[in-house]
């Protein structure tokens, strides 16, 4: 028997009437519609493509920019608008890319094609940037950047959305996106391993050999971890498929519940865009590290955040996923402001710190994207028509627009106030001075910000019971 639930209101929250009483009495107690745990193994598969994908976001945020802008040779403005214009580029595509994947529909599936072309697409643009020669024009620059960024978007929206669709459970599509950020970090922790271990081989800190060796950990994982998900990963049904038009791209942006989720992922990007391009230059000018303890420390930092995932999942699930979203965010606004009181040259402590700071890295991407997945079925029982595709589309999309936005203003901040890339620790003390605030302060505040943003989420457990009991009676329904 498959419990009906009363249609969700277009307004949050819905006006608690004899309907939605008896939508709680009916449906309450029975929690979710398939709400069968999705397989470990299925997980596994459907995580897989997150350790490439984490593992070439890195360097892009961390690494690249200094080398472009050291070893390769182009000014730090130059990199700064490179980096941005290619994410400035890209953002516009992420919607365009949803909506033509919500009305795809093929005999291998909506979203094996555009993981697969994707992944491609993703090869070669890692082949261009990674081992790119030194003395490179901005040009040929630009060119593997566009390449591989539009590959390695498409790929992560078409993941991520397949995601959304595993299953209609408010708990169980944590524990998913849980699955999901903890290969994000392992990602992003084996890429951090690789500078450490090509110091010991080449000792007089060859930048050239440890982006080489990013670039082949990427080449080999990715169609490895790709392969791996279209084969175990199934499709589920989903309803109004292909039923919204191109307009709809500019429409969804009125939905209230999904601009909030846009703000507060975008401030949070923004925020951990400025801290991660400047990061390395702030160990290694600001507090005198060598690049391989300055990759240690980012090391420490993501350790953590791995380690803490299941517990931020684990907490969801007894206060809810806003108020654990916003206690997160709370905790990572204090912890990045306390960057600010680090001494100079303090390994053991400094490396404390990132361990704590790094403990609420994981929670506001795997739980906004869950809060995504409800929201996409709340709005596919308002109006029939499954925009999943483009909803995460436009998370991504402003989520882009963060990290592009970060790159582009720190590094033009910093190059207006005299910071040299090259010279490392022979800056003036106003150049590190400006450097260490730029590094620690604005982001707690846009933290806070975004913190705030959080409370007061509408669609709860209960709420996403009745939404996925709808969901079920209409995919269910004859004819």
């Amino acid at each position: 028997m498959i419990c009906r639930a009363a249609p969700v209101s277009a307004r949050w929250p819905p006006n608690s009437d004899g309907a939605d009483n008896a939508a709680r009495q009916s449906c309450g107690s029975i929690g979710i519609v398939g709400q069968n745990r999705v397989k470990a193994t299925v997980l596994a598969a459907y995580s897989a493509p997150c350790l490439p994908l984490a593992a070439a976001g890195l360097p892009f945020v961390v690494y690249l920019p200094p080398y472009y802008s050291g070893p390769l040779g182009l000014s730090l403005s130059v990199v700064g608008l490179l980096f941005l214009m290619v994410r400035l580029i890209d953002v516009p595509l992420d919607p365009i890319v949803g909506h033509i994947i919500d009305r795809t529909t093929t005999r291998f599936g909506r979203y094996r094609p555009w993981v697969a072309g994707s992944a491609v697409m993703m090869v070669a643009g890692i082949a261009l940037v990674f081992y790119a020669p030194p003395g490179l024009s901005p040009l040929r620059a630009f060119i593997g950047l566009l390449v591989m960024y539009v590959g390695y978007s498409t790929l992560q929206l078409a993941q991520t959305a397949w995601g959304a669709t595993l299953s209609d459970d408010y708990h169980e599509r944590s524990r998913v996106f849980g699955w999901w950020q903890m290969a994000n970090v392992l990602g992003m922790v084996m890429m951090l391993m690789v500078p450490p271990l090509v110091a010991q081989f080449t000792p007089d800190n060859n930048h050239s050999a440890g982006i080489h060796a990013m670039g082949a950990l990427v080449l080999v994982l990715l169609p490895l971890a790709v392969l791996a998900m279209l084969r175990i990963v199934p499709e589920r049904a989903v309803i109004g498929g292909h039923a919204h038009r191109l307009r709809d791209m500019v429409a969804v942006l009125k939905i209230p519940l999904l601009r909030r989720l846009m703000v507060i992922d975008f401030l949070v990007a923004l925020a951990a865009g400025m801290a991660g391009a400047l990061l390395m230059f702030f160990f290694e000018a600001a507090r005198g590290f060598t690049p391989a303890q300055s990759s240690l420390l980012l090391l420490i930092y993501f350790i953590a955040g791995l380690l803490a995932a299941p517990v931020w999942v684990a907490l969801s699930r007894r206060i809810g996923k806003h108020r654990t979203l916003m206690l997160s965010l709370i905790i990572y606004a204090l912890f990045q402001a306390s960057l600010l009181f680090l001494p100079r040259g303090t390994f053991t402590l400094t490396a404390v710190a990132m361990a704590l700071a790094g403990l609420p890295y994981a929670a506001a991407a795997l739980l906004l994207r869950s809060m995504l997945a409800d929201l996409s079925d709340a709005e596919t029982v308002r109006t029939g028509h499954q925009r999943t595709g483009l909803f995460f589309a436009t998370l991504i999309a402003v989520s882009k627009l963060g990290y592009a936005l970060a790159v582009g203003l720190t590094y033009q901040v910093l190059d207006a106030i005299g910071f040299v890339a090259k010279l490392g620790e022979a800056n003036t003390p106003d150049a590190v001075s400006g450097l260490v605030f730029m590094f620690a302060a604005p982001p707690a505040v846009l933290l806070a910000i975004a913190a705030a943003l959080t409370a007061r989420w509408p669609i709860n457990a209960e709420q996403q019971a009745r939404i996925a009991a709808e969901l079920a009676a209409r995919v269910n329904q004859p004819g």
